[in-house]
């Protein structure tokens, strides 16, 4: 009786023993797989091509955003990159996975304006939130109402440099512009209000993004002497037009666009980059802008990458925090259609280029501040 009493204790026991430690063993297994919760970023950059320096400055301004929220925030920031090439087509297939693959409610991109003109269809379709940090064609203007973006419209920098061209007593102008939507669509907004300032536009033409070689188009320039060349275009295409028309020896002044402001544009164009005048249309300019949020970002930046931001990457920043601030707002499931309420109901938000405010289109306003090259080096000026 007492064995038979002595088997049963033990069996129950172990039975116990069992219980307890397969619980304790679940329990250790679900806290070492817990994952905390991640909002998830689409970002559509040109990561390869012709823009793929711009793209790569962006890449680490974002990857620097997500390393700041992801210490500090319990819901963590999971960018997911894809490469556009700057090309229309590859961005609308990468948009299509984005959205049906990884299932993002917003997307950060593109770079390039007409990669972003070609996805906001889709994103509209599927109730996406687009922001573009730099993409600053008009007609983003009326692409949709899930489409924002922290970039001024071309119609302010074309606008003010037009203005500031008459200002200083040019009456004719050559346009030299980047074949696509950003350089056709300033160009555009140049000579509209040139002439309608008394100006003269004696010749106007365009050029292929892998163009190399403008002597055949800078000599139609050097015959006609005009008083100021406006080249729209990037800084790579702006560089070469500059070094190619100091050789054939054309003298007129050069106005160019914000995309000149990059350190490599002073490399490759040298001393010939010297004196030309174009507009800062961004709201980002370290040298011009100082306070603690500016200078926290330059100086992590620095430290991480071993060289100063521009715009790209301040532009980068500031979207990626502005798309997670929008996503982690939400009590309750995050979609395209609870941020863009979000940024619809946001009075404003203070980022490292300044107050971005969004009107009924999406759109921003930013102060336009001139600039030119003195010494290698970007400095602001007056008009």
């Amino acid at each position: 009786m007492k064995r038979r009493l002595l088997i049963r204790t033990i069996l129950f026991s172990s039975s116990v023993l069992l219980v307890t430690v397969t619980s304790c063993t679940s329990i250790n297994n679900q806290s070492s797989s817990y994952q905390p919760p991640e909002i998830k970023i689409g970002v559509l950059f040109p990561l390869t091509g012709d823009a793929a320096s711009y793209g790569e400055k962006g890449k680490k301004a974002i990857e620097l955003a997500m390393e700041e929220i992801n210490a500090k925030e319990v819901k963590k920031a999971k960018a997911i990159f894809e490469d556009s090439r700057a090309e229309p087509k590859t961005g609308v297939t990468a948009t299509q996975k984005l959205i049906d693959v990884d299932k993002v409610p917003v997307i950060v991109g593109d770079i390039v304006s007409a990669v972003t003109l070609a996805i906001a269809p889709i994103a509209e379709k599927n109730q996406v939130v687009v922001l573009a940090p730099t993409s600053s064609a008009p007609a983003i203007t009326n692409a949709g109402e899930y489409i924002y973006r922290i970039w001024p419209s071309d119609l302010v920098e074309g606008t003010r440099i037009a203005e500031l061209a008459t200002q200083r007593g040019f009456k004719s102008v050559a346009i030299l512009h980047l074949n696509n939507d950003y350089g056709l669509a300033i160009a555009n907004i140049f000579q509209k209000t040139f002439e309608q300032k008394g100006g003269h536009v004696i010749l106007k033409e365009g050029y292929l993004d892998k163009a190399t070689d403008f002597r055949p188009v800078l000599s139609k320039v050097a015959s006609l002497k005009p008083n100021v060349v406006y080249v729209a275009g990037y800084f790579a295409d702006t560089a070469r037009i500059l070094k190619q028309s100091r050789e054939l020896g054309i003298q007129s002044q050069f106005l160019g666009t914000t995309a000149i402001e990059d350190d490599e544009f002073i490399k490759l164009a040298g001393n010939a980059a010297e004196g030309i005048t174009y507009p800062l249309a961004t709201g980002f300019d370290p040298t011009i802008i100082k306070n603690p949020k500016v200078d926290n970002f330059v100086n992590s930046f620095e430290k991480k990458y071993k060289y100063k931001p521009g715009w790209v990457e301040g532009h980068s920043y500031d979207a990626f925090m502005m798309a997670y601030q929008a996503a982690n707002s939400s009590d309750g499931q995050v979609t395209g259609t609870s941020i863009k309420n979000y940024f619809s109901t946001r009075k404003s938000y203070e980022g490292v280029t300044g107050k971005i405010v969004f009107d009924k289109n999406g759109d921003v306003v930013k102060p336009v501040v001139f600039k030119t090259i003195q010494k290698g080096k970007f400095v602001a000026i007056g008009k």
